[in-house]
């Protein structure tokens, strides 16, 4: 295996060997398909990019291309000639994006940027992309992509009534059925619900896939630090503060959804929850730095601490938001040091 030369800091020759060593070619297509995996499990489609992010960072970008883009092709090449295996399709358009924001993040650490700094930049030009798409998109297409979007969710809709697992979940009862059956009935008035949160949705999915990834990347530092001279790790990357003036605009946000009957009524209240949603996924980063400094001063490590971490991003993921807020004036992290 041909490996790039780096430059190394801290590292003796024989660190850099057994460093070298253990890069098998075998680790590197597992980090691949654990990816592609993770792109076809609902929700943990989040962590996808994650292997490939440090893929990029211990055998560079030219191999994990290269195996990435195998997976992809071969994915689609079974979708076409498979019917039974027509949802790879699906998945390895998924792949696709989750390589470039695996690509995004490893560039962090290859450019030498300062996490925090990085990984806003990254996720401002990923909103640019995305709104540069849509809009190119809608230019192109002979109607509105909303349009053609609701008529494909009725006829996937019609398609899924006709089944006898659809039937048979109904003839059970029971409130999932009923919420089933409420939407299969008039999916198109649901979809139209969503667009009113669709920019707050988006937002919050991409800075939060890009700092989850960053933050991993970060948290394992010593996988790949023998490769890169990067300075910085996680105690600099969970330093990220909201600015104070930011605080006003939650003002406004909350003002507007709690008062929107007497502000424009549901106008004001899509614009506020926006607003909420929007600034809240700002806040959780500041609140998940507090607390991994919390887990930190308790002296919690290894596999509980990564426990803690996980369970706290999934189920408290409110609480870290508001303690992000407070945090404004509070100034947690100043009962964290011993005296």
């Amino acid at each position: 295996m041909v490996v790039e030369k780096n430059t190394y800091s801290g590292s003796t020759q024989n660190t850099e060997k057994k460093v070298l060593g253990q890069l098998s070619f075998l680790k590197l297509i597992l980090l691949c398909l654990v990816s592609f995996i993770l792109c076809a499990v609902g929700p943990l489609v989040i962590f996808s990019p994650i292997p490939l992010a440090m893929a990029f960072l211990m055998y560079g970008f030219v191999q994990t291309f290269s195996v990435a883009l195998v997976a992809i092709l071969a994915s689609m090449a079974l979708s076409v000639t498979v019917p039974a295996m027509a949802e790879l399709s699906i998945y390895s358009v998924i792949m696709v994006m989750v390589t470039i924001v695996g690509f995004m993040v490893s560039t962090i650490v290859v450019r030498g940027e300062h996490p925090v700094k990085g990984f806003i930049l990254r996720g401002l030009v990923s909103l640019s992309a995305i709104g540069l798409l849509v809009f190119a998109a809608n230019v192109v297409s002979q109607e509105p992509l909303t349009a053609t979007f609701e008529k494909q969710i009725v006829e996937y809709a019609n398609g899924v009534k006709s089944t006898e697992n659809y039937q048979s979940v109904i003839k059970n009862g029971g409130d999932d059925a009923r919420q089933i059956e409420q939407f299969m009935s008039n999916p198109v008035e649901v979809l139209r619900q969503f667009y009113n949160w669709i920019f707050s949705l988006v937002f919050v999915l991409v800075f939060f896939v890009l700092w989850l990834s960053t933050f991993t990347v970060m948290r394992n530092k010593s996988l790949w630090q023998g490769l890169h001279n990067y300075k910085y790790g996680l105690s600099d990357f969970v330093k990220f503060k909201v600015p104070d003036f930011v605080v006003y605009f939650v003002i406004i946000g909350f003002g507007l959804f709690v008062g929107s009957e007497y502000l424009g009524g549901e106008t004001a209240e899509v614009v506020g929850g926006n607003i909420l949603l929007g600034l809240g996924v700002l806040y959780f980063f500041q609140g998940m730095g507090i607390y991994v400094d919390l887990l930190r001063y308790l002296k919690i490590f290894g596999l509980l601490r990564n426990l803690l971490t996980i369970m706290t991003i999934f189920y408290g993921y409110q609480f870290v938001a508001i303690a992000g807020l407070f945090d404004t004036w509070v100034n947690f992290r100043k009962y964290f040091k011993k005296k």
